[in-house]
């Protein structure tokens, strides 16, 4: 089963364009949409297929529910601009305002709960807590283990394998160039300012370049002597199929989460069930992480592998005449942890009894790319002309439009200091 629907790329690179999206993931598609669409030359340059990596292999949720504040606007753009998006791009995105539930299983998650809707009154959002009575009467099939919750009725759910796809495409029709198994090389200046991207098919002149690389950024921008504080966390997803009659909502709760896919199948997974692959990096940035690890180092498994070892012997440096990482693989398609897939239905199925029976059918996993404080980075870079916007740590799908929108302000001059400054560039 493909994760994603096929995009096919242009055959002919452009001469000059006015700015270039290096990574085809959500992100990346979302900004080219939006500039595309007041006008501007673009080129989305992508090393492998178009929304192949962790744009399509996520848990597929749009929500504002247990965002940080910072995000909340973000998010609140985002739900609005998901539920355009059929009419703007002209294809199903697999949009559904589903309602989003958090089931607590402790007095602590409960806790989190009410500590978290406390912050977020002011934004004026329709989520409220439930009471294990109310829970009960939301999800009936599995309510006895569990205290109570935080519910969002406007939350919802798009599907990854369509959306990426969907946007890319629209940002053609108003004339992007989509360029697949074209890695960006390096970038070149004139003067002090960014004048054009080196890719392995050739040259692209333009005025500004944005990072959108995902996973892959940190290692674009090193190459660069830009130091992105960024570390990659690997995750697996499962499509179970039952014939257990359930409520529509999105739930997570302490250890497992399940949302309904447009094919009458199930998306699950274990909630904060996080592998982080162990390498050169995460010795290089502990620092930097350590306060983020010791806050929820019981929501992480450290992993020994094959990372390590590429991690040394890994290239870091190259020319633009030389061959790039990017070349070398293009699509992370790492196997699922098979053991995570099984752990997350034995999970669903303790928590939510309806599920006995459910029939895994597929599994994958994929590379979330996360910063120290969980907040991306959105913003310009030391050098004139080049502009990040990478570090989503797991919630780059659900923000994406409006990510997108933010980032084409910003390429466009047209976004305010305060918008920016959450997502800001810190050396």
């Amino acid at each position: 089963m493909s994760l994603y629907k096929h995009v096919e790329g242009d055959e002919t690179l452009p001469d000059e364009v006015d700015i270039v999206i290096i990574g085809g993931g959500i992100i990346g598609a979302s900004t080219a949409l939006e500039l595309a669409e007041r006008g501007l030359k673009v080129a989305l340059c992508e090393k492998g297929d178009i929304g192949a990596e962790q744009s399509s292999r996520n848990w597929g949720w749009v929500r504002r529910q247990g965002r940080d504040p910072a995000e909340i606007p973000l998010a609140i753009e985002a739900k609005r601009l998901w539920a355009e998006l059929p009419q703007r791009v002209g294809a199903d995105v697999g949009y559904a305002e589903s309602g989003i539930i958090y089931a607590a299983s402790t007095p602590h998650e409960m806790g989190n709960h009410e500590a978290w809707f406390e912050k977020i009154r002011p934004f004026g959002l329709e989520s409220k807590l439930l009471s294990k009575a109310e829970l009960a009467a939301r999800l009936p099939a599995g309510s006895k283990a569990f205290l109570g919750g935080l519910f969002t009725a406007q939350d919802g759910r798009a599907e990854p394998k369509l959306a990426t796809a969907a946007i890319a495409e629209g940002a053609r029709k108003h004339g992007a160039h989509l360029l697949n198994h074209c890695a960006v090389r390096t970038v070149e200046t004139t003067a002090g300012q960014v004048s054009a991207v080196v890719t392995e098919r050739g040259a692209i002149k333009c005025s500004a370049v944005l990072i959108a690389a995902g996973a892959w950024s940190r290692l674009f921008a090193g190459n660069l002597g830009i130091n992105f504080k960024q570390l990659p966390v690997r995750a697996t997803v499962a499509r179970i199929e039952t014939t257990a009659l359930l409520p529509p909502f999105a739930v997570g709760g302490t250890d497992f989460s399940f949302r309904a896919r447009q094919d009458g199948g199930y998306s699950i997974a274990v909630r904060d069930g996080n592998i982080v692959p162990l390498g050169i990096d995460n010795l290089l940035l502990a620092p930097y992480f350590l306060p983020a690890f010791k806050a929820g180092w019981r929501e992480l498994k450290l992993r020994v592998g094959h990372e390590l070892v590429h991690s040394l012997v890994a290239q870091r440096h190259w020319s633009g005449s030389e061959t790039s990482p990017f070349e070398r693989t293009r699509i992370n398609s790492d196997a699922p942890y098979k053991t995570m897939a099984n752990e997350a239905l034995s999970n669903l199925i303790r928590a939510i009894p309806a599920f006995t029976g459910a029939r895994l059918t597929n599994a994958w996993s994929g590379l979330i790319d996360t910063t120290p404080t969980a907040l991306p980075v959105i913003s310009p870079l030391p050098q004139p002309g080049l502009y990040l916007a990478s570090g989503f740590s797991g919630h780059g799908f659900g923000i994406g439009p409006a990510a997108g929108r933010l980032a084409a302000d910003m390429l466009n001059r047209k976004a305010t200091p305060d918008s920016l400054a959450p997502f800001a560039w810190h050396a």
